[in-house]
């Protein structure tokens, strides 16, 4: 047992790591496709939709060029001195950096050109787009007029890459030129927002980035109730109004109305994508909050997916079913729980693709693997099981449905084997369980530390009896037994291979105990070790004896009283013999005649019915057929006990019902019946009682009822009274008998297809009844 159990835990960790190896394997290959990759991309768009809603950037405001502007100042393209003007406005109130997300790649007016250079260049802070756009020779960047770069602040980029599914999720931290490498519109406004020189874009470490990509942490879409922004129209700065919004922020100018088409769909966006500045003021927002949300580390990501695999396959191998299906679900509400937290609270996005393929994956190759791991081992066990019943004795039928009809790869034969091995099992089951129901042996099996294990239902009632624990150990009840020693002697160690010779544990003790609750055998057996008990369990067995002591000693009694009785009246017989003999007319020769015929009676009843009793239990008795008449029968016994009853100054009182049905049986033996019921109650009743004796129908029988006011029997003793030879306490041992009259009433009424009965209590005094059926109850011969 001891090796079998590393063995077992040695296999179930090698199959746990194999599911592992090849779990993760199928899930990295999975992982690379497109649907999974989607699938990673949707679930995390998700994390934007369920954060709360924040208040508005302390940081970015945004100036739109909204359709408010464009009904008041014409349809775009404006004129480049408006744009001055605006700008103006915009510098008006100092905001930290200025963004204008509008391309001035096209040459207008000169003198307009000249003015809004003038004014961008006045504002010392504005930053301008440019893009890569379709031309004839191909795509090439579409750069702003040289008289408006060398006036601005610096330049950015303003590409938005773009999903297999269309959705802008990242921003490119940097496109390459033939002048080197240029940096995005928002990284370029935030260098300008935080006083960055232009001269040294290395500078930059403050903002931590992507190797090649920006995410944008976006806030939220703008709606005409909520807004993560601060929007101001361009309208209203032009008109004079909305002064001192934009101090101290980032403000980009940009394109709000619904008529000009720069806008691209995001994970936040609703029915209408989002236009393009307000994309940049999401991630300008993020840089200048120092927000960097980043996607989670190549070997994090395998870490996390690693121990997320492991956890679920120890999960599922250890239950399936429900349980391991209800623990997949629940992993994988909590590995999206833990997802969010990562992406609310660290600023990282884990892919969680990887994540729901393991889940999915993993349970079906949990169950595969166990039932593989069943079939295995249904295999070897029935393969053991067959060479075990080849050389035992077996059912021939199971003997046969372990014999595969190929080799042992044919799971029908397996099912069939199992099927057949479940009946056989089930049916030994039920009769050893019937067995052990039927003991009248008190056992109970206790394990190798004291606690019981298993007990029958003779053990409940020994215990009630005795008013034990039934939970108690083996060494408190070997102790309530006195035999304290008898867990030490049976549960000694063996032997060791060095050191002295030690004495051999004993297999088996046995004794008699007698004590205040009677007599007891008493035996402790050492058993093999079982998967119920393991190595080193005991077994209890406590026999009640004294039902045999009582036996033993009615029997004991019996004969010396029987030897006394037939002693009393044959001397009485033989002196008033003797008496007559010498003095033939003497006054009281009467008398003495009355004796002897009275004594010589008695003797002669006596030995009736001590062998009437002898021949019932061996069966030589017949029964006989014969209509009885009830009412000679009891007033026959009437006449037998009077003189008895006089003698005892009691009275017997007989009554009859009129409405008796016939009855068929033995006339003689049920009047012996009734005669000991009376005779009993003349013994037990103190003077001056009244005998009654009870003739009714009831249920289409006969009852006989014989009630004395005799002393309560108590209610345990009830059911003992109809026992061969047993005697009730001292107080009834004080009193002649045999202890036989009851089991032979009990016998005759057997016989006839009845029962006898006994109820006592304070109210009614005894009760004994004999129930006969009428003449339609078969009558059946006396079995030994």
């Amino acid at each position: 047992m001891a090796a079998a159990q590393p063995n077992r835990s040695t296999s179930w960790l090698r199959r746990w790591l194999l599911l592992n190896v090849l779990l993760l394997g199928l899930t990295g290959l999975a992982g690379v496709t497109y649907p999974v990759e989607e699938l990673s991309r949707r679930a995390s768009d998700l994390y934007f939709r369920l954060r709360a809603p924040a208040p508005a950037s302390a940081e970015v405001a945004l100036v739109g060029i909204d359709d408010q502007s464009l009904a008041r100042y014409g349809r775009w393209p404006w004129s480049r001195s408006l744009l001055a003007k605006l700008v103006r406005a915009v510098s008006a109130q100092h905001p930290r950096a200025i963004g204008l997300d509008i391309l001035l790649a096209e040459p207008q007016d000169a003198r307009d050109d000249q003015e809004l250079a003038t004014a961008i260049r006045a504002a010392g802070n504005v930053i301008l787009a440019a893009k890569i756009g379709d031309t004839a020779g191909g795509r090439a960047w579409v750069d702003p007029l040289p008289v408006f770069a060398s006036a601005a602040a610096g330049v950015g980029h303003v590409q938005a890459e773009l999903g297999p599914d269309g959705i802008c999720r990242r921003v490119p931290a940097r496109e390459m030129t033939l002048e080197g490498p240029r940096p995005a519109f928002a990284l370029e406004v935030a260098r300008m927002a935080r006083g960055v020189p232009r001269a040294r874009p290395a500078s930059l470490p403050a903002v931590r980035l992507s190797p090649q990509f920006l995410v944008v942490d976006y806030r939220g879409q703008i709606a005409p109730h909520q807004s993560p922004f601060l929007v101001v129209s361009a309208a209203d700065l032009l008109d004079g109004r909305s002064a001192g919004l934009l101090q101290n922020k980032a403000a980009l100018i940009g394109f709000a109305s619904t008529e000009i088409t720069d806008r691209l769909a995001t994970p936040v966006s609703s029915q209408l994508p989002m236009p393009g500045v307000e994309i940049h003021a999401n991630l300008l927002d993020g840089l200048l909050a120092g927000r960097d949300l980043r996607p989670l580390g190549g070997s994090l990501q395998m870490a996390l997916l690693t121990g997320a695999s492991l956890l679920l396959t120890w999960v599922l191998l250890r239950w399936s079913g429900w349980i391991g299906l209800s623990a997949s679900a629940g992993l994988m509400a909590a590995g999206y729980a833990a997802g969010y937290w990562l992406f609310a609270y660290a600023q990282r996005q884990v892919s969680l693709g990887p994540f729901l393929v393991l889940i999915v994956l993993a349970l079906p190759l949990a169950q595969l693997q166990n039932l593989l791991e069943v079939d295995r081992g249904l295999t070897r066990s029935l393969i053991q099981l067959r060479e075990t019943l080849q050389s035992a004795p077996a059912n021939p039928e199971l003997r046969s449905a372990l014999l595969p009809p190929g080799d042992y790869d044919d799971l029908p034969w397996k099912l069939a084997a199992v099927n057949q091995l479940e009946a056989e099992l089930s049916s030994l089951y039920a009769f050893n369980r019937t067995l052990l129901d039927s003991m009248q042996q008190a056992l109970a099996v206790f394990a190798p530390a004291g606690r019981p294990v298993f007990w029958n239902p003779r053990w409940e009632t020994l215990c009630r009896q005795l008013s034990w624990n039934k939970n108690s150990s083996l060494q408190t009840l070997l102790e309530e037994l006195g035999q304290p020693g008898w867990h030490e002697a049976l549960t000694r160690p063996e032997p060791g291979a060095h050191g002295p010779p030690l004495q051999q544990p004993e297999p088996r003790l046995e004794t008699q105990v007698l004590n205040e609750h009677g007599l007891w055998n008493v035996r402790l057996l050492r058993l093999p070790a079982t998967s119920l008990a393991g190595p080193g369990a005991s077994l209890l067995v406590v026999t009640d004896l004294t039902a045999q002591l009582e036996r033993d000693r009615a029997r004991a009694e019996a004969l010396g009283f029987v030897t006394h009785e037939l002693r009393t009246p044959l001397v009485s017989i033989q002196g008033y013999a003797e008496f007559l003999l010498r003095y033939p007319g003497a006054p009281g020769s009467g008398e003495a005649a009355d004796t002897i015929f009275r004594e010589s009676r008695r003797l002669v009843a006596m030995i009736n019915s001590y062998l009437d009793v002898l021949r019932m239990e061996s069966g030589a008795r017949p029964m006989r057929r014969e209509n009885v008449d009830i009412e000679e029968t009891v007033k026959q016994v009437e006449r037998v006990m009077r003189p008895l009853a006089q003698a005892a100054d009691t009275s017997i009182e007989i009554r009859i019902n009129a409405d008796l049905p016939r009855l068929s049986g033995d006339a003689q033996l049920l009047g012996g019946a009734l005669l000991n019921l009376v005779s009993n109650a003349v013994k037990y009743s103190p003077a001056g009682s009244v005998i009654r004796v009870n003739v009714r129908p009831t249920n289409r029988a006969v009852q006989f009822e014989v009630v004395n006011p005799g002393p309560v029997i108590p209610a345990e003793e009830l059911a003992q009274l109809f026992e061969p030879f047993y005697r009730r306490g001292d107080g009834e041992r004080s009193v002649r008998g045999w202890g036989l009259g009851l089991a032979f009433v009990k016998r005759i009424a057997e016989a006839h297809g009845g029962y006898a009965e006994v109820a006592s209590d304070t109210a009614l005094g005894t009760r004994f009844r004999i129930t006969v059926p009428a003449e339609s109850a078969a009558i059946s011969e006396v079995a030994s």
